[in-house]
Formats: structure tokens, C-alpha cells, sequence
């Protein structure tokens, strides 16, 4: 081959590498900016799977069309709504205003008692020294798109009206998804988004399931425990075992400042009965929710928590575990069983 064209091939490759270079790193980047935007639309998705599941369960216990069977769905999603309103925002109302009030109390309990305790005094200060040294402004990176009430608010009627969407006409978005494949992969990708919104509808139910039974236990043990506040006490726990292994700590984190207020020995029996719920709710319901409960090792859910937390602060800690749910049946789909040969056992379909 003579010089100037071997010369000229290997210009192009260079230019190609390189246009390929730029192309990653401005997709980076642009994703990088819309993490947001990304987080709510997967949030939207998730809540569409969990409604789509519930229609699908009408529809096959009862004769009603794909129709009819979506407006039972958001009939009886209404009537839970309204009625969980009825009966929880009385007690939210007269309980919340108290439990904000408390809290400036368990501070001042809580800096009182790490007063005592010089190393621990020391210990602390060391690591506010440290967070400020390398400019970390940790409250304001976590709380992220939802920093406000009303950006919550906002979020929140985003995601159920994209959801809604979504639900009219499922198999729309998924024939347009699936035009982006090639013919020849298309089946493959069908039955692989079948597999995550299975996946994702069994870890859903399971998380259901753990978060009724927290809540409902805690609320009790606290009133057993004269706790003040245990319902709203209660609720939050519940609402926080959305999160597996990190939520849990967060939910028994406010309970504990409310019992410091009452005493030590108060905080000891609180920490214990999380302990126990907890405890009962790992070992016992959450496998028992659903024969197929989906399970991600515990240090792999931890470790793509904490990603999803400095990625995108608090929504990116709440979503990170749905996210690796649907990122493992990728995984073992199209790498595990495609490209290794190998038979592996699909989250969810056991």
C-alpha cells in the first residue's frame, strides 16, 4: 500500500477516534445535567409498573376489558388514598406540630450528652473540620431537586401525571422503544422489559408489604412504650423501609431524638424495638411478601445507594435500588446468559 494512503487511513482512523472521544464525553456530560430529569422519568415508570400490576390482577380475577380494568384501577387507587387521608391526616395534624416542636429539645439533649463524652466531642468537630476543609456543602447536594415543599410538590405531580400517561397506552411506548432496535434483537429486548417489570412489580410488593408491617409495629411498640408522637413516629418509619438498609436507620432516626427528650433508658428500649422490627421484617415478611421476592445482596444495595446518593442526592438514594433491580436482569440476561451461555436465575422469576 503506498504511503500517502496508508497516511490517509490512518488520518481517518484518528479523526473517528476522536470524534468518538467527543461524542461520549458530551453525552456524559449532557446526562450528567438531566440526572434529574432522568430520576423523575424513572420514578414516573416505576409507579406506571405498580398501577399496569394492579390492572393486570383485575383483569385477571374479573371479566372487565383492558379498559375497564385500568378505570377500576384508579377507582380503588382513589378510594385507598382517600381513605388513608380520612384516617391518617387527623392524627398527622394534631401530631406533627408537637413533633416539630420537640425536636430543638433532643438537639440540645443530644449536644448535652456529647458534651460528656470528650472524644466523641472531638470526634465530631474533626469531621465538620474536614467537610469544610475540602468545601463540602452536604445539605445542600442532598437535598437536590426536591430541596422545597413545592419542588416536591411539583415533582410528585410530574411523576403521577407522566405515570398516568403511561398507563393509557403501555403498549405504545413500548412498540416505539422497541422500533430503536434492530429486527433481529427486538425479541430479545420484548423479553427483556418484560422480565424488569416483573422484576420490578415483585420488589415493589415486597417493599409494600415491609413498609405496612414497620410502620404498624413501630406505631404500636412506641404507644406500648409511651412514646409521644408514635403515630406520626411510625408513619415515617414506615415510609423510610421504602429504602432498603439505609432507610430503616433513617426512619429510627427521629424516634430516637423524640425519646432522648423523655431519657437514656427511653432511647435504649426505642433502639431495641427498631432492632426487633426490623429484625422481623428482614428475616421473616419481606421473604414471605411474595414467593418471588426480588433480592439484591446487601453490600451490592449499600454500595449502589451511596453511588445514587453523590450522583443525585436524596431521589438518587430513594431510586438506586429499583434501578439496579432492572440493571441486574439486564446483566443477566444479555451478558449471563447471551454472551456467556450460562443459565442463571432471572430476579423474579422464580
Amino acid at each position: 500500500m503506498p504511503a500517502r494512503e496508508v497516511s490517509s487511513v490512518f488520518v481517518s482512523r484518528v479523526l473517528v477516534t476522536i470524534g468518538l472521544v467527543v461524542l461520549a464525553v458530551l453525552t456524559v456530560f449532557f446526562l450528567s445535567k438531566l440526572i434529574d430529569v432522568i430520576l423523575l422519568i424513572f420514578a414516573s415508570v416505576l409507579l406506571a409498573v405498580a398501577i399496569t400490576g394492579v390492572r393486570s390482577l383485575i383483569r385477571r380475577l374479573t371479566p372487565l376489558s383492558e379498559g375497564w380494568s385500568l378505570a377500576a384501577t384508579y377507582l380503588l387507587l382513589a378510594a385507598l388514598i382517600g381513605g388513608a387521608v380520612a384516617v391518617i391526616w387527623p392524627q398527622l395534624a394534631e401530631q406533627l406540630p408537637k413533633f416539630i416542636d420537640k425536636v430543638p429539645q433532643a438537639i440540645d439533649k443530644l449536644r448535652d450528652f456529647v458534651d460528656k463524652l470528650p472524644w466523641l466531642k472531638e470526634a465530631i468537630e474533626g469531621a465538620e473540620d474536614d467537610a469544610s476543609d475540602h468545601g463540602l456543602d452536604i445539605p445542600d447536594h442532598l437535598l437536590g431537586v426536591f430541596s422545597t415543599t413545592i419542588g416536591a410538590l411539583a415533582s410528585i405531580s410530574l411523576i403521577a401525571l407522566i405515570a398516568l400517561y403511561l398507563t393509557l397506552s403501555p403498549k405504545v411506548y413500548v412498540k416505539n422503544l422497541l422500533i430503536l432496535i434492530p429486527r433481529a434483537k427486538r425479541k430479545r429486548a420484548d423479553a427483556l422489559m418484560q422480565a424488569q417489570t416483573k422484576s420490578l412489580r415483585y420488589w415493589l410488593l415486597g417493599r409494600l408489604a415491609s413498609m405496612l408491617f414497620v410502620g404498624v409495629f413501630a406505631w404500636i411498640g412506641l404507644m406500648v412504650l409511651g412514646v409521644p408522637m408514635a403515630f406520626t413516629l411510625g408513619l415515617i418509619a414506615g415510609v423510610a423501609t421504602f429504602i432498603p438498609y439505609i432507610g430503616p436507620i433513617l426512619g429510627a432516626i427521629p424516634a430516637l431524638m423524640v425519646a432522648l427528650v423523655q431519657g437514656p433508658l427511653v432511647v435504649l428500649y426505642v433502639a431495641i424495638l427498631y432492632f426487633l422490627v426490623e429484625t422481623a421484617e428482614s428475616s421473616l415478611i419481606y421473604p414471605l411478601a411474595t414467593k418471588k421476592a426480588v433480592h439484591i445482596a446487601p453490600a451490592y444495595t449499600v454500595i449502589i445507594q451511596l453511588a445514587g446518593g453523590v450522583v443525585a442526592g436524596i431521589p438518587g438514594v430513594i431510586l438506586a435500588t429499583p434501578l439496579a433491580v432492572i440493571g441486574a436482569v439486564a446483566i443477566q440476561m444479555l451478558y449471563v446468559e447471551d454472551v456467556l451461555g450460562e443459565e442463571v436465575e432471572i430476579l423474579g422469576d422464580r
